[in-house]
């Protein structure tokens, strides 16, 4: 029973930090940590370098997969400003980020990509 406690108290820090970090996100800007904490499906591209070390980029979903707008706006302004390792990359986020623009209240045809006029 005692191996038992430590596991219970590991698990209840582990839910009153998700519970803070979702706290954190609700109230509108993101800290670092809680950037650090998301998900690498929480960006539009995960670089990954051949050491394995990853670069994340251009966080847009929240801890629960959903599209937070302000993030993506901002991602989608700064998608020029990102130093990107591989320019593959950057279209990738940007035809990631795209996807979403629906959610904005837009529409992607307003904003065709070469990839949107081939595909009409």
């Amino acid at each position: 029973m005692t191996a038992s406690r430590p596991i219970a108290c590991a698990v209840a820090i582990v839910a009153i930090h998700a519970l803070a970090l979702a706290a954190v996100a609700a109230a509108g800007a993101w800290t670092r940590a809680y950037v650090a904490a998301l998900p690498d499906e929480a960006f539009a591209v995960v670089h990954v370098r051949p050491d394995g070390t990853k670069s994340r980029h251009l966080p847009h979903h929240d801890f629960e997969g959903q599209v937070d707008l302000p993030h993506l706006r901002n991602a989608l302004a700064r998608l020029d400003q990102v130093h990107w390792e591989d320019p593959v990359d950057a279209e990738r986020a940007k035809l990631h980020l795209l996807m979403h623009r629906p959610a904005l209240g837009g529409s992607r045809r307003s904003a065709r990509t070469p990839v949107d006029s081939e595909a009409h």
